[in-house]
């Protein structure tokens, strides 16, 4: 029971340190507007809806590849049952994901986008810890 839980903390932390990295990286080479406001949603609404297709594309990846590298280490940790360890580290990012898009609106492509990565990602993820560690139980 420890092993299962160490697996899922270690997975998620995995997969929020993944998304800090790869945000940061995408703010790094499109760095957001000097002033801007968060809390500022008429600003936020506008800038999300201009933005390049760049910065998008880094905060989708880092859903899509927290989700895979972090579901990957909670179902190889667990050992057994990845595709139930990959999800729960999936929905700790969906639900992040989701409270961000709810916060400050995203293009629906970027919405559908995400969620069907993430899912995809969470199979992937499942896939392969079940190939590398021997798994038999998919769930």
């Amino acid at each position: 029971m420890v092993k299962k839980i160490v697996a899922v903390v270690v997975g998620a932390a995995v997969a929020v340190l993944l998304v800090m990295l790869i945000q940061q990286l995408g703010h790094n080479l499109y760095p957001p507007p000097q002033g801007l406001d968060p809390a500022d949603e008429e600003f936020m609404r506008d800038y999300i809806a201009n933005l390049p297709w760049g910065p998008l594309a880094f905060v989708l990846a880092s859903y899509v590849l927290s989700t895979l590298i972090g579901g990957w280490v909670a179902a190889a940790i667990a050992g057994d049952r990845p595709l139930l360890f990959a999800g729960i580290v999936a929905l700790f990012v969906l639900a992040g994901a989701i409270s961000t898009m709810v916060m400050i609106p995203h293009p629906s492509w970027f919405m559908i986008a995400a969620v069907v990565g993430i899912v995809l990602a969470t199979m992937v993820a499942a896939s392969l810890a079940s190939r590398s560690g021997g798994n038999s139980r998919a769930v």
